[in-house]
């Protein structure tokens, strides 16, 4: 087989190149008819019969056709899809198949002058599907993405206008749950402003891709501005107001808030250091337990200062109230001190020891020592004789003296006899 290939190698080359060239001689002599196609768009014209019928269409299937004509094979390359033009005219609509009419036409008068024969078009119609069109209002909604820099925040968001229309099919429309635009703002410190596209989205709130080319929007960009907000952190204050029960004491406040962020101009937030909560929301009147409060912070604040977005809107205040207990305390009478004493008497108590009953919260009196404390006996006014007195005493904050034992004083004037029922008894009556 190889030595029949290679046999006279070079005449078999030489007769395909002269077979060549007599093809070509012969093209270019006679030149033939030879049939061609193109793939040509169909544009659909009068549109305005189904507007005005409230309708819209989509088209099914292809939306070419292929032009089949006949031109010499010289003049085939001059030629092209752009030289034709096919139209389907919905004044021509057949409403029980939904087809239409196909039209060709040559534009091209060069192309024209070329092609031989009639121009064939295949399909011959296009076929629609019609569908009741529906105009519906959506909010414009505008999605905020990254963060102002740190010590502001994001104010209000106005977009202009804040709303647009939507004409499209009813099925498509109804795909649309709703309207924004995104606007970044990464790290700004004042107030900006400019256009963002418009994104329709749907029900989980993912951005319709491709739907646009389905519906008209009245506006397919609008205008937003944002404003910024300085931030500053305030710390809460309470104002309690009312009196406990008796034998009751009010002993403090408990929050689970106690700072919050506010964010405001900058004028606003100037002469702002702390949050007053008012008397008249923590009022402890007659109270013999904790009052707990739920206060609303929103509307402690000044005008024109509003929440942080982070910062908690309400907070749970506890007024904190314990019951006083009475414990009594022993005194050594030796420890006494005697106020208002006269050189003239000689005084000595008939007990060892006296108790005070002081009245305080638990762990208080839990660390109160008896041996801190000192004792006061008044005897200013008493004259020679024996007669019941009582303690008193100056304690600290947060201690009550309620009252004594009875604790009997022996007066002796020096250097005399008493006088049963003398002095003794007006004494007593003074005391």
């Amino acid at each position: 087989m190889k030595e029949k290939l290679t046999n006279n190698l070079g005449l078999k080359i030489l007769s395909i190149g002269l077979a060549i060239f007599a093809w070509f001689m012969v093209v270019n002599v006679v030149n033939p008819l030879v049939v061609d196609t193109e793939e040509v768009p169909v544009e659909m014209i009068n549109e305005d019969i189904l507007s005005r019928a409230n309708l819209t269409y989509e088209l099914v299937g292809k939306k070419t056709v292929t032009v089949t004509y006949e031109v010499r094979t010289r003049d085939r390359y001059r030629v092209s899809a752009s030289d034709f033009y096919a139209y389907a005219d919905l004044a021509n609509l057949y409403d029980v198949t939904g087809s239409i009419p196909v039209t060709v036409e040559v534009t091209n008068r060069d192309a024209r002058g070329l092609i031989e024969g009639a121009v064939t078009v295949k399909p011959g119609v296009v076929r629609i599907q019609t569908e009741e069109l529906q105009r519906k209002r959506f909010d414009v909604v505008p999605h905020v993405t990254g963060e102002a820099a740190e010590g502001y925040a994001i104010g209000n968001v106005m977009v202009r206008p804040e709303y647009v229309y939507v004409t499209g099919p009813i099925s498509v429309v109804g795909q649309i749950n709703s309207v924004g635009v995104e606007v970044e703002v990464p790290g700004i410190e004042s107030d900006v402003s400019g256009s963002s596209r418009v994104i329709l989205y749907d029900a989980n709130g993912n951005e319709l891709v491709g739907l646009e080319d389905k519906v008209t929007l009245s506006r397919g960009e609008v205008d937003y501005q944002v404003s910024v907000l300085r931030v500053k952190n305030l710390s809460l204050d309470f104002q309690v107001s009312g009196e406990v029960a008796d034998g009751y004491r009010f002993t403090g406040v408990d929050s689970d808030v106690r700072t919050i962020s506010v964010e405001g101009m900058k004028s606003a937030l100037a002469s702002l250091s702390t949050i007053m909560v008012p008397g008249e929301l923590l009022n402890i009147s007659g109270a013999t337990q904790d009052v707990t409060v739920e206060v609303d912070l929103n509307e402690l604040l000044p005008d024109n200062v509003s929440m942080a977005a982070a910062s908690a809107t309400s907070a749970m205040i506890t007024l904190r109230v314990e019951k006083l207990e009475e414990r009594g305390f022993s005194l050594n009478t030796r420890g006494l001190q005697l106020a208002g004493v006269s050189e003239e008497y000689e005084y000595e108590f008939e007990e060892d020891q006296v108790t005070v009953w002081i009245r305080g919260l638990s762990e208080d009196l839990d660390r109160l020592d008896s041996s801190s404390l000192v004792g006061l006996v008044d005897v200013s006014m008493l004259g020679a004789g024996d007669m019941d007195v009582d303690v008193e005493m100056e304690l600290t904050e947060g201690f009550e003296l309620m009252r004594s034992d009875p604790l009997r004083l022996h007066i002796t004037l020096i250097g005399g006899e008493e006088e049963p029922g003398g002095e003794g008894e007006s004494a007593e009556d003074t005391q």
